[in-house]
């Protein structure tokens, strides 16, 4: 049996690369978020915004299509993460446009 720990090391990057990108793009403002991969047909991923719940606290979800990570180039997965990540701004934030 082998020493990688497969789990550990996806959401691991996934966690490194969400982290990044808050303090790079949004300022570090974003709220924490639990990062998924879920084979979602027809989609790169999604957000489902105070999804999880324990006691009081609730938490969002981006979820991202695994099946899409070896048919796309190094630069669309974290794109993608970046996209639903627009989607948790908006989710708390609110949506930017006329009248904002």
């Amino acid at each position: 049996m082998g020493t990688r720990r497969p789990t550990r090391e996806a959401y691991g990057e996934l966690a490194k690369a969400h982290d990044f990108y808050n303090r790079a793009l949004f300022g570090g403002k974003l709220p924490q978020c639990l990062i998924t991969l879920q084979r979602t047909k027809g989609s790169y991923g999604y957000l489902s915004g105070d999804q999880w719940a324990s006691d009081d606290d609730r938490a969002d979800e981006i979820a991202l299509n695994p099946s899409h990570f070896a048919t796309r180039d190094t630069k669309a997965v974290p794109s993608t993460l970046v996209h639903e990540m627009v989607h948790l701004q908006q989710h708390h934030f609110g949506k930017p446009g006329r009248g904002r």
